[in-house]
């Protein structure tokens, strides 16, 4: 595990930029194309809008939803409605997301057909309870680990929206790539407090990846 701290905004969006970027052309350069599945949060848009900037073949990227909120596109509490927007402009090759269907069950099995054997890079952010994607603190999945590529979570009950959908830990865990997205001093200290806990990923979710090969961390200690 890499972890990388900044003080200026300026060098975190830079280097987090850059990352993302070399790291779809190294993908295109490999197999012709390339996959990049990003979350939603306040955090990463900036970084969003930086990455849509960059000199890419983004016709040769698919962009995959990481988590959604079971609400309609044009609710506040869309992921997808806060994504689209920082990539407005960008023409990527396809776009796979958890699109809102009149059953939730319908909505899973969709997005399931579409996803891809394997995520390139995966974009992350960080709960203060130490969740990612919408895999929280005491979800069942981390009892019963399984194959599906994406799931239906519940948040806890003091989250707005409770019905969520999800890429699956263990699919996220496959990434070639994950990089996660921090900001401020807070959500630092509180990471590096609960992993020198060595919580099990129940107690804090994002226990489960710190492990991954190629993962980093990048923090604005804002």
């Amino acid at each position: 595990m890499n972890i990388q701290t900044f003080t200026q905004e300026g060098d975190w969006i830079q280097a987090s930029t850059e990352k993302i970027a070399n790291n779809l052309y190294e993908q295109i350069q490999a197999k012709g194309d390339a996959n990049l599945a990003v979350s939603g949060g306040t955090t990463p848009f900036v970084i969003y809008q930086e990455l849509a900037k960059q000199a890419l073949d983004f016709s040769q990227v698919d962009l995959i939803q990481v988590d959604e909120r079971y609400v309609p596109e044009n609710n506040p509490e869309s992921n997808w409605k806060n994504v689209s927007k920082s990539f407005e402009g960008v023409d990527f090759r396809q776009t796979i997301r958890f699109e809102y269907l009149d059953q939730i069950q319908d909505t899973l099995a969709l997005a399931q057909a579409k996803l891809p054997p394997q995520l390139g890079i995966t974009i992350l952010g960080m709960g203060m309870d130490g969740h990612f994607a919408s895999l929280f603190a005491g979800g069942e999945y981390w009892d019963n680990i399984s194959n599906n590529k994406a799931l239906i979570t519940d948040a806890p009950d003091n989250y707005i929206t409770q019905e969520r959908l999800s890429l699956s830990p263990e699919y996220i865990l496959n990434s070639e790539c994950i990089i996660v997205l921090l900001k401020g001093e807070d959500k630092y200290n509180y990471l590096i407090n609960s992993l020198n806990q060595n919580h099990i990923p129940k107690e804090f979710p994002l226990q489960y990846i710190v492990g991954h090969p190629n993962l980093v961390i990048y923090c604005y200690l804002d």
